[in-house]
């Protein structure tokens, strides 16, 4: 008697099934990982811009100290913040104002 050949037909459904899934798995992964890594980005970007604008506001701070001697300059800092002398008037020029 002569035995039948086998005939080999595939790996079968659930092997197939469980790569196609797991790949799925992979490929949602690495996109989230994607969006997380733009978003670290411009994170760093953002970090980076206001590291340069503290950076300018200290060293604005700095001249500002370092001036902090001398008179005229302490004047015009407390005007600019709104002091005033006493008895000392304020008079504001709305002419023009609303036309």
């Amino acid at each position: 008697m002569k035995k039948a050949k086998k005939t080999r037909r595939g790996p079968g459904f659930i092997p197939v099934l469980v790569l196609v899934v797991l790949i799925a798995v992979v490929a949602v992964e690495l996109m989230d990982l994607g969006g997380k890594l733009k978003s670290g980005r411009k994170q760093v970007e953002d970090l980076q811009t206001q590291k340069q604008q503290m950076a300018w506001d200290n060293e604005s701070m700095r001249s500002d100290l370092e001036k902090s001697d001398d008179l005229e300059f302490m004047l015009e800092k407390a005007r600019e913040a709104g002091y005033v002398f006493p008895n000392e008037h304020i008079f504001v020029d709305v002419h023009g104002v609303g036309d």
